[in-house]
């Protein structure tokens, strides 16, 4: 995506909806490193977090408001610390910046979510920040450019900014989704894999807004894998700023709302896949024909975490054995002879043997930049789909000097 499709898909673009970026302080090299989302009121709030056991105060915070009920008005995403093991004083330093928030713009201090990403276990001393705030709300601007730049001041390891916006029609009025995420790094299901605002102008109101989240995360953000590591600050934030009729499962918009909401998530998800760290090859793993979702899902889950895979797709060497070695040990009822993997069209293993294919033919298929592998289990109907990248060496020296 360039500038330009960037700026069309701005989040600003739905109306209320505010973005500014500041330099705080955090980062090292002096890059903005704060990005700030207003809503011009407080509105119905859903999230989904990590299910990592060690979790950052942001998430305890952001969890507590969403169990609270509150409605939010503002979003403040801090990068290059996770205030993540950092203790009581790590929760004080989040709450401190939602109040210093929440003080310039005339809302409640739990109105406010605030998020972290970047290196673990250091303080972030909150207090040498927060004079930063004033300046970061004055910013505060409606225009496509804002909700860009907010978006790259998100980043750590990320290399472009990530934005997708959808839109439906109902009754004669247009109602758009709209969201910003990061990440390249530590991103596996568990949710949420990364940081994700979005938010929208229908009515929709909570626990309903949960739902259509929950539902969204399942076939996007909770179906990538880079690394396999979840973090402890992954998170998903969904606004809804609609008034008027609020819509329910049943309304008859409503289906073209989840249909807008899967839209954005899955857009954002697989950008962060395009942008996993060192990656060079976009993956599709395909399962169908389990017996459930679950077998599905696994079998999906040993492919996309298998560095022997991903090395060979990174090294394009046409290696099928590995595939079909990951999905022996998914520790799930499978009948090898009724299995048929395929790597883009062409046939590898069926009736339990390896097929020969041309070599020429196996340098096409592994000189792709973006290969599905598909995989028949031939015992049902349930199918999972997921996305990962390839493990290259740029990974592994971006990971290696990470704090450096």
């Amino acid at each position: 995506m360039n500038d330009d499709d960037d700026q069309k898909a701005s989040i600003t673009q739905l109306q209320g909806v505010k973005a500014a970026q500041r330099t705080l302080g955090i980062k090292a090299n002096g890059q903005p490193d704060a990005a700030l989302f207003v809503v011009d009121r407080p509105s119905a709030y859903a999230g989904v977090f990590t299910t990592n056991q060690f979790k950052s105060a942001c998430v305890e915070s952001a969890t507590d408001r969403l169990h609270a009920g509150k409605n939010i008005q503002a979003v403040l995403i801090t990068s290059g610390n996770a205030n993540a093991g950092t203790g009581l004083q790590g929760r004080a330093d989040t709450e401190m910046l939602a109040d210093a928030v929440a003080t310039e713009l005339g809302c409640q201090a739990d109105e406010v979510i605030v998020l972290h990403t970047g290196v673990i276990g250091i303080a972030l001393h909150a207090d040498r920040l927060i004079g930063q705030i004033p300046h970061l709300v004055a910013g505060l601007a409606t225009d496509a450019k804002a909700g860009v730049l907010a978006a790259k001041a998100m980043m750590t390891t990320d290399t472009v900014p990530k934005l997708a916006s959808h839109s439906f029609t109902y009754d004669g009025h247009t109602y758009t989704v709209a969201g910003v995420a990061k990440g390249a790094g530590m991103i596996h299901p568990c949710l949420a894999t990364m940081l994700s605002v979005i938010i929208t102008d229908a009515p929709v109101q909570a626990p309903v807004l949960q739902g259509a989240l929950a539902t969204s995360v399942a076939t996007s953000f909770n179906a990538i894998s880079v690394d396999g590591d979840t973090s402890p600050n992954d998170s998903v934030i969904l606004l809804a700023t609609g008034e008027g009729e609020v819509w329910t499962k049943d309304h008859p918009a409503f289906s073209s709302f989840q249909e807008a909401l899967d839209t954005v998530t899955l857009e954002l998800a697989q950008k962060i896949v395009r942008d996993g760290e060192g990656a060079t090859k976009f993956l599709t793993v395909n399962v169908t024909g389990a017996q459930d979702d679950g077998v599905a899902r696994r079998v999906a889950e040993v492919i996309v975490t298998s560095p022997l895979v991903k090395t060979a797709f990174y090294g394009e060497d046409f290696n099928p054995g590995r595939i079909v070695s990951a999905i022996g040990r998914s520790n799930v009822e499978l009948v090898m002879k009724m299995i048929r993997v395929a790597i883009g069209e062409t046939i590898v293993f069926e009736d339990n043997a390896f097929l020969q294919v041309d070599s020429d033919e196996a340098k096409r298929v592994m000189a792709q930049k973006e290969i599905e592998i598909k995989i028949e289990l031939g015992q049902g109907v349930a199918s999972c789909r997921y996305f990962t990248c390839d493990l290259t060496h740029e990974y592994v020296s971006i990971n290696a000097e990470y704090t450096t």
